[in-house]
């Protein structure tokens, strides 16, 4: 069951991509100009559907492909105090009533790609669990331009092809209309963005979105979508590789020149944003000045902590929403974008030799170390519980290899033996802690914190000692000590 316009263009290329497509895009000589960016365009007119036509065309496809459960569905049905014979029946009654067919229309553009669970879930009222359906229908794209409507099913048979379909219309849109005649343009492009990395490398898929802004960027004038593109195509560099991290800053900086004044400027949640994906350029080019500066631009004023909960649910291409542990020392640290702030921070602050910056960092934050630390540097006279520290290690490494602390000293011997294999899942997260905790103690050397330094040092040889880790530790100590004399 195809759309006229897709069944053309299937029966000339035969189902192939690639050079055929373009041949076939190519032969009635739509554009007169070259385009670079991703081949040839389709005249916009050729797919775009009045309403009407979308509407019957969007219940037809859904009815053919998704009105009915065979089976397969007994598990899930049954898990929902349901059986396949009723939810077949509720089904049929859905699609029997011709009132029906706006309402559905309006739940698929609404949320714009609908996948078989997303309709279950809006005819029964509830989230039920299903296996991936052999329908021959995998998903459908509905969304509204220029009063009219984009409709695209990705079919189960050919799929690469018809993934491909869809990028190129939603291309050619944005190659024809003015984004103010497209609804949701930043989710469009985020489609568009998603069917071509189905296809192509993501420094391909980076080049072509960042292309095609450009151009959108030149014939359109200013407006909030058009600010939330430059921001999509930031993250589309932020999250395409080496080659495009490179090009990141340079990007950024452009950005917030072209967004600083006017209606449309940048608000504090999206300077925050940049501000963390300057951070991470930062790291990754081991700038530590740069990683200083960014860092301590976001933890300022809890610049990230305030937008947090935004940033995750609105760019989780960019930041991990893991929740923070601050009772933990021994973690993941690049799991939780906070804790990975902190943990470069620290580090940072001691490749640069800012010591002070960085016992301000510890008495200051608790995410800088963990509580049990954090509550310690507040105290004026802590000896008697020191030993808290040795307890938050042993717990954490029992939630670790066991997941509760029931069995901490078999979960201690577990971790002993085999921290230090590379091929132990333990490994990485040894490995991140030891060079933690190591620049702790530099940090809390060098604050003549001498008790806790004895406690922390004792407590990492016990569990986390990594020989060069502590071998660079033993080196910035004798150091110290001469210095001092």
């Amino acid at each position: 069951m195809l759309l006229s316009y897709d069944e053309q263009l299937f029966q000339q290329t035969n189902g192939q991509i690639g050079e055929k497509l373009e041949q076939a895009l190519e032969e009635p000589s739509l554009f007169d100009e070259n385009l670079p960016i991703w081949g040839a365009p389709m005249y916009s007119d050729t797919f775009l559907l009045k309403q009407e036509r979308a509407e019957k065309i969007c219940f037809q496809l859904v009815k053919y492909y998704w009105g009915k459960f065979d089976l397969f569905f007994y598990d899930a049905f049954s898990k929902a105090n349901m059986n396949v014979d009723m939810a077949n029946e509720k089904m049929g009654q859905f699609f029997a009533q011709p009132q029906n067919r706006k309402q559905l229309f309006t739940f698929l553009h609404t949320q714009g790609e609908v996948e078989f669970e997303q309709l279950i879930e809006f005819i029964f009222a509830k989230a039920i669990r299903t296996p991936r359906p052999q329908t021959g229908l995998n998903k459908i794209y509905v969304y509204k331009v220029n009063n009219q409507f984009f409709v695209q099913p990705i079919y189960c048979e050919h799929e690469k092809f018809w993934q491909v379909i869809g990028a190129k219309k939603i291309y050619s849109v944005f190659l024809q209309l003015p984004l103010k005649k497209i609804s949701r343009p930043v989710e469009l492009m985020a489609t568009f963005k998603a069917l071509l990395a189905e296809q192509l490398t993501v420094n391909r898929v980076a080049t072509i979105v960042h292309k095609l802004i450009q151009k959108i960027d030149f014939e359109n004038p200013k407006s909030d979508e058009l600010k939330q593109l430059h921001l999509l195509n930031v993250r589309t560099h932020f999250t395409s590789g080496r080659r495009h991290m490179l090009k990141l800053r340079k990007c950024i900086y452009a950005l917030q020149r072209s967004w600083s004044t006017g209606e449309f400027a940048l608000n504090n949640k999206e300077y925050t944003l940049l501000g963390y994906m300057l951070f991470q350029e930062a790291v990754f080019k081991k700038d530590y000045r740069n990683i200083l500066m960014q860092g301590m631009y976001l933890i300022e004023e809890e610049r990230l902590n305030n937008h947090a909960i935004e940033l995750v649910v609105e760019y989780t291409d960019v930041l991990s929403s893991m929740n923070p542990q601050p009772d933990a020392l021994v973690k993941h640290y690049r799991k939780n974008y906070i804790e990975h702030v902190f943990y470069e921070l620290i580090d940072s602050v001691v490749k640069e030799e800012k010591f002070e910056q960085g016992i301000e960092l510890l008495r200051n934050y608790e995410l800088a170390t963990c509580t049990t630390i954090f509550e310690l540097l507040q105290s004026t006279d802590y000896e008697d519980i020191l030993h808290k520290i040795e307890a938050t290690v042993q717990r954490d490494i029992a939630i670790l290899v066991d997941g509760s602390i029931h069995k901490v000293r078999e979960s201690l011997a577990t971790w002993q033996s085999e921290y230090m294999d590379p091929r132990s899942p333990y490994n990485a997260i040894a490995l991140m802690t030891s060079q933690h905790i190591c620049n702790l103690l530099k940090i809390l050397f060098y604050a003549e914190e001498d008790n806790l330094v004895e406690k922390l040092l004792a407590v990492y040889k016990k569990y986390l000692l990594v020989p060069a880790h502590f071998y660079n530790l033993r080196q910035f100590i004798e150091h110290r000590v001469m210095v001092t004399r």
